[in-house]
């Protein structure tokens, strides 16, 4: 079985202090579009910088590699 991720929800455990999710979604979005090996490796996944509310295990996994464990955040 497939399992997704939401990308505001992981964008919330990364940035905890953010007033709403959308400002969430901005700053990871920013910290992802600045780290040019985690959107080489994203976008072989089928990765769209623009349409991200859904990521798959494997991009998740990917993140979580780059920027680290959200739950050390």
């Amino acid at each position: 079985m497939r399992r997704f991720f939401s990308f505001s929800e992981l964008a919330r455990m990364y940035f905890p202090g953010c007033a709403t999710s959308k400002n969430a979604v901005r700053c990871l979005s920013r910290w992802i579009k600045g780290c040019n090996p985690l959107i080489k490796e994203l976008i072989h996944t089928g990765y769209l910088p623009y349409n991200h509310r859904y990521l798959t295990s494997k991009q998740y996994a990917i993140i979580t590699k780059h920027l680290g464990d959200p739950y050390e955040y």
